[in-house]
C-alpha cells in the first residue's frame, strides 16, 4: 500500500524523532527523508512542533487502547503487569535517550505540557488498576496507593534527569530497570520475561 505524502512525512519524522529526539531534527531533514518539499510539509503541519504533537498523540492513543485492553483482559494481575512491561520494553527498544531528554526539557513548552497530561492520564489508569487488584487480593493490600502513585510519579520525574539517564546505555535499559525496581524491588525476579 502506497503511503500518502502526509503519511510519508509522519513515518519518516517518527523514525528521526525516535532516533535523534525531536529538538535536533529539522524540517529539511524530515522533508528529505520523506521525499517531499517544504511546501508539502507546510500543507499538513504549521511547524515541527505541530507534527511532533500529532505523532505523539497518535502513538499515545494506540498505547492507551492497548493498555486498557491489557487491564481489562481476563488474566491474573501478575500476567497483566508482565504484558504492560513487555509493551513498555517494546517501546523502550525503539526510542533514544535524546528523545526521552527532549520531552523532559523545560524549554519543550507545549510538548512538555502534553507529556505531563499523558503521564497524568496514565497515573489515573494505573491507580484504578492497582486499586482493583488490591480489592481482588492480587496486590499487597497493605500498600498505601497514594504512596505508590507518588513513588511512580517521582520515578517518572527522575527519568528525565541527566543523572539517571547517564547510568544506562539506552532508553530500553533504563525502562527495564526502573519498571522492575518499582514493581519487584530488590527481590529476585522469577516471573518477568525478557528481563
Amino acid at each position: 500500500m502506497k503511503l500518502t505524502k502526509k503519511q510519508q512525512i509522519e513515518q519518516k519524522a517518527k523514525e528521526l524523532f525516535w532516533k535523534h529526539g525531536f529538538k535536533k531534527v529539522t524540517i529539511d531533514e524530515i522533508c528529505k527523508k520523506a521525499n517531499v518539499s517544504r511546501k508539502t510539509f507546510y500543507t499538513f503541519y504549521e511547524n515541527k512542533t505541530a507534527l511532533v504533537i500529532y505523532i505523539f498523540n497518535e502513538v499515545m492513543e494506540e498505547a492507551f487502547t492497548l493498555y486498557e485492553d491489557i487491564i481489562n483482559c481476563d488474566a491474573p494481575f501478575s500476567e497483566k503487569i508482565e504484558k504492560i512491561f513487555a509493551y513498555k520494553y517494546e517501546i523502550g527498544e525503539t526510542i533514544s535517550m535524546e528523545f526521552v531528554a527532549d520531552f523532559y526539557n523545560p524549554e519543550a513548552g507545549e510538548l512538555l505540557a502534553l507529556f505531563n497530561a499523558i503521564i497524568e492520564k496514565s497515573m489515573v489508569l494505573m491507580r484504578n488498576f492497582f486499586q482493583k487488584a488490591q480489592v481482588a487480593g492480587e496486590m499487597n493490600p497493605r500498600l498505601n496507593l497514594d504512596y505508590v502513585m507518588w513513588l511512580m510519579q517521582k520515578t517518572v520525574d527522575l527519568c528525565g534527569t541527566q543523572e539517571l539517564m547517564s547510568l544506562f546505555p539506552d532508553a530500553d535499559s533504563m525502562t527495564r530497570q526502573v519498571s522492575q525496581s518499582l514493581i519487584y524491588g530488590i527481590m529476585p525476579v522469577k516471573t518477568i520475561h525478557n528481563a
